[in-house]
């Protein structure tokens, strides 16, 4: 099969995206596949002369993507495998194009990837259908911005800690906990450079999990350690700054409960293929469902193939079950 695999990207998971994009490049070549790989944000010409990417080129790399896909060497592929992580990769912008020109490509659809990506709609959509998720309030920085009336909506609602993160975004960017009120202010500016949305929700102590979907299983519960106290960008992408449990150490009714909450969460948001659910289980084992993630990462570190490889699917063979789904979408 030829498959195209693009990663790369605009995002600020744009680095992220090329170790994904790597191990997957080669494990798909030891699959027997014809395989190409692209930077979204790079001219055709880059398959046979590689270059660095320009500040600017990673600026207009959406329209660069439409040229790309247009181009016979890559409409002749059978299947576009999508690398990139966050922003418009995961946000259904890309899927959309995709589905727009007639290509088969793994994952979500675009209708479920934009969903997913807004943590105020996955929020809105936890809370109608009973699945439990931390308190939380939003705000949108749009005209006139009031921080002291931000501050006192905060400081009524929560105690600390509280979580302030952007609205769409992955991979903890832009997220910060906060220990105190004078920490506010600084937290909101770093969640409002990645996005004009920003979400302030309860900080729940206890164990770090994960639980990934492949199809319409859930894979084994992953406990993440990380070492920072926190799941940060730096505990998942550099090796040792997390230690991982494969299956989580659960009592099996719990596990299994958590198992189907996600299934469902994965349905009401309208993902399909494969995704990944981050919660967090409180001391008193009661878990608080946070995010779906539709293009988990595929790096060494990464915790659905963790989950996979618990199952019995070694990374080859996650790849080909990820294909097959696309396939069938």
């Amino acid at each position: 099969m030829k498959i195209v695999v693009i990663m790369g990207g605009t995002s600020s998971e744009r680095e992220v995206s090329f170790l994904s994009g790597t191990n997957i490049v080669n494990a798909l070549k030891e699959n027997g596949h014809d395989v190409i790989s692209i930077d979204t944000v790079l001219p055709i010409e880059q398959i046979d002369y590689p270059v660095e990417a320009t500040p600017q080129q990673i600026n207009d790399g959406d329209k660069n993507l439409i040229y790309l896909l247009t181009h016979p060497q890559i409409q002749s592929a059978d299947f576009i495998f999508n690398a990139l992580h966050g922003g418009s990769g995961e946000n259904g912008v890309v899927q959309g194009i995709l589905q727009t020109l007639g290509y088969s490509f793994n994952g979500s659809s675009a209708e479920g990837c934009a969903i997913a990506m807004d943590k105020i709609i996955s929020k809105m959509i936890f809370e109608k259908n009973g699945i439990p998720t931390p308190e939380w309030l939003y705000f949108e920085r749009n005209g006139e911005f009031d921080y002291q009336k931000i501050i006192d909506a905060i400081l009524q609602k929560f105690s600390f800690p509280v979580v302030i993160k952007p609205g769409h975004e992955g991979s903890t960017v832009g997220l910060t906990v906060v220990q105190k009120e004078a920490q506010i202010r600084s937290a909101i500016d770093e969640a409002l450079k990645y996005n004009s949305v920003f979400l302030v929700e309860e900080y729940i102590g206890g164990r770090e999990l994960t639980v990934s979907v492949l199809g319409d299983q859930a894979l084994p519960v992953v406990e993440i350690r990380p070492k920072h106290g926190i799941y940060d960008y730096e505990c998942k992408y550099t090796n040792g700054m997390s230690e991982y449990e494969v299956p989580a150490s659960l009592d099996p009714s719990l596990a299994e409960s958590i198992q189907e909450t996600t299934v469902e969460a994965f349905n009401l948001l309208r993902c399909s293929g494969y995704g990944r659910m981050d919660l967090r289980l409180s001391a008193d084992n009661k878990p608080f469902f946070l995010e779906m993630n539709t293009l988990p990462g595929m790096t060494k570190t990464s915790l659905a193939p963790k989950a996979a490889k618990a199952a019995g699917w070694n990374f080859e063979s996650l790849l080909e079950e990820i294909i097959r789904l696309g396939l069938t979408n």
